[in-house]
């Protein structure tokens, strides 16, 4: 802030500069009334007894670019009437100002106190706060915001907590999982489950509180008394609290760093020493690592069953064994044992758990070997024959449809029965008429009469049954054929 120009000096109070506030004070002629001037000289007064040292002079004029003696700004609205509030740093700190407008009037900008009513005492406490505040910005203003910043983000990597929750990411990440697996479900004796999940939730906790290094943009709040830089991110709801002369960072949680790293690697041998008691659930969860890696044709005969399975008509059998495969298919699982358990485990992702029971009950070869009978069946089944125009593809009681009869309906869902609701469509389909089939000429199609023999609730559930194969797609009035040309 460089107002030098707007400033103006009193002789009676060499150590004050007086400012125009908002948009509608253009210039300070005088220092007010008598009011004004006893504040003024209380101020004064206040300032002389703080008997500054040349140094602190100095960096009060750099800092709010004043001129003469004068170290202390403060402000007059209109008609010279004094605004009783001393303005805050961060109003100033790395902002211009312009001449013409000069410091616009935002209360959150000012100290809340209001000086003019104070005793003198509390004047000047109140303005010896306000020096150090001062000081302190001017100290901050000598480097850029984003040099601080910069700071703060060296500092933040420094920290003890942060290292330490680098150092130990995989343990913490894997520890979070497993509080929130299935597999925990089938680990005993559950009381031991039970203890260490407790124990999860006190241990992780300053992790969770830990705030993120984020890129959003700060507020930022300077804290002279203990010489301190506070970021605050609104979006992130954190606070990093940096110490200007150590050069150190702050939580606003400080863990117990010797509490912190005992308790994160007790959970990880409270887990381990837990799965260890399961030996039967290792050995199946190996089988799935294994089997996993050692199926190669399982993702091409998945692949296969979805491609068939999205044939219209077809007629989706209860398969225990496919059911298996696309189970073990989607199941996550690592590529390595480690061989801590807890970050072995956190790898796993299986669901339904019954598939561990499956794999117990058969070995690897006959899985393998019933998935090469199955890749067979499905390359038949995908080369197979497209469905003869006599075929039945749909019965509804005693009426049925052909694949001729389909070609039919949906050639006149592109052309005149498009945007037509269903009632109509059946009514059409069935022979029907009324006066508005009549007026669209619906009766001239080819449609017309087509199921005359169907009942129309039948031929709408037909309609249902169509749409449910993703053979019609649904409008927001009528059907449209959802088959590729």
């Amino acid at each position: 802030m460089s107002l030098d120009a707007l400033a103006q000096y009193f002789d009676p109070y060499p150590s004050l500069a007086v400012f125009p506030l908002g948009k509608k004070t253009k210039s300070v002629r005088s220092p007010g009334h008598k009011k004004e001037r006893a504040v003024f000289g209380r101020m004064e007064e206040c300032l002389q007894e703080l008997d500054m040292k040349e140094p602190e002079r100095q960096a009060l004029q750099g800092f709010f670019g004043l001129g003469g003696s004068a170290v202390f700004p403060v402000f007059s609205k209109k008609g010279d009437e004094l605004y009783p509030h001393f303005i805050r740093p961060e109003s100033v700190l790395w902002k211009e100002f312009s001449s013409q407008h000069g410091v616009p009037l935002h209360p959150e900008g000012f100290y809340p106190e209001s000086f003019a009513s104070l005793s003198r005492d509390a004047l000047f406490a109140h303005v010896k706060e306000t020096v150090r505040d001062y000081l302190f910005a001017a100290y901050i203003s000598k480097k850029s915001r984003g040099e601080w910043e910069k700071f703060l983000e060296e500092s933040y990597y420094k920290h003890p907590f942060v290292q330490l929750a680098h150092e130990k990411k995989r343990v913490i990440e894997a520890a979070e999982k497993m509080n929130r697996s299935s597999l925990l479900s089938l680990l005993s004796p559950p009381e031991d489950v039970s203890f260490w999940r407790k124990r999860i939730e006190i241990v992780l906790r300053p992790y969770r509180l830990l705030p993120p290094l984020c890129s959003h943009q700060k507020e930022m709040s300077l804290h002279s008394e203990t010489e301190t830089m506070v970021f605050s991110c609104a979006e992130c709801k954190t606070k990093l609290i940096y110490h200007v002369k150590e050069s150190v960072l702050e939580l606003e949680e400080e863990p117990d760093m010797e509490k912190a790293k005992k308790r994160i690697a007790t959970i990880e041998r409270l887990f381990n020493g837990l799965a260890a008691k399961n030996t039967g659930l290792l050995e199946d969860l190996d089988k799935v690592m294994d089997w996993k890696k050692r199926l190669i044709k399982l993702p091409k005969v998945m692949e296969m069953m979805e491609k068939l399975y999205a044939k219209p008509f077809l007629e989706k059998e209860a398969d225990p064994f496919s059911a298996f495969l696309k189970h073990l298919h989607q199941t996550a699982a690592p590529e390595t044992r480690d061989p801590s358990e807890l970050l072995w485990l956190s790898g796993f992702v299986i669901s339904p758990l019954s598939l561990l029971k499956e794999i117990r009950q058969t070995t690897f070869k006959e899985t393998e070997a019933r998935l090469e009978l199955l890749e067979v069946e499905l390359e038949n089944a995908l080369t197979a024959e497209v469905l003869p125009p006599e075929k039945t593809i749909l019965a509804i009681k005693q009426s049925t449809l052909s694949f001729q009869d389909l070609t039919v309906i949906l050639t006149g869902l592109e052309a005149e029965l498009q945007n037509q609701p269903l009632h109509l469509l059946a009514q059409v389909l069935k022979g029907r008429t009324s006066s508005k089939i009549r007026e669209e000429k619906l009766d001239e199609t080819e449609q017309f009469g087509y199921l005359q023999h169907w009942e129309e609730k039948d031929i709408q559930k037909a309609f249902k049954k169509l749409e449910k194969e993703s053979l019609i797609k649904k409008q927001n009035v009528g059907y449209r054929s959802n088959i590729p040309e």
